[in-house]
């Protein structure tokens, strides 16, 4: 196995673990900022699920519970966001490269 297959490997790893954390650390503030119990479990649960029905699930029952949530708190989730698109680049350009090197055997 070549060295940059797992760097990309690694790389895609990576940025797949980290955009599952901030999605926890988004649902974990939005649960305390809407004053569910157990705001650490709705952050588990929204990771849960193939495809991202806990997730769902969670969007779908926080409708009813009117945000309270502070400036800082929104810039928190703003700094949140961005952290998550950046995993989520990381994470769709070494796919594309690892499927490009497996299909091409650079």
């Amino acid at each position: 196995m070549s060295w940059y297959l797992i760097v990309l490997a690694f790389i895609m790893i990576l940025g797949a673990t980290t955009l599952a954390y901030q999605v926890y650390k988004m649902t974990e503030l939005d649960a305390i900022s809407r004053g569910f119990k157990h705001p650490k479990f709705w952050g588990v649960f929204s990771l849960s699920g193939n495809g991202s029905g806990g997730l769902l699930i969670y969007l779908i029952g926080r409708r009813k519970y009117p945000s309270s949530m502070s400036e800082a708190d929104k810039l928190v989730m703003e700094s949140r966001k961005k952290r998550a698109g950046v995993s989520l680049i990381f994470m769709a350009l070494s796919s594309i490269a690892l499927f490009a090197v497996c299909i091409f055997k650079l």
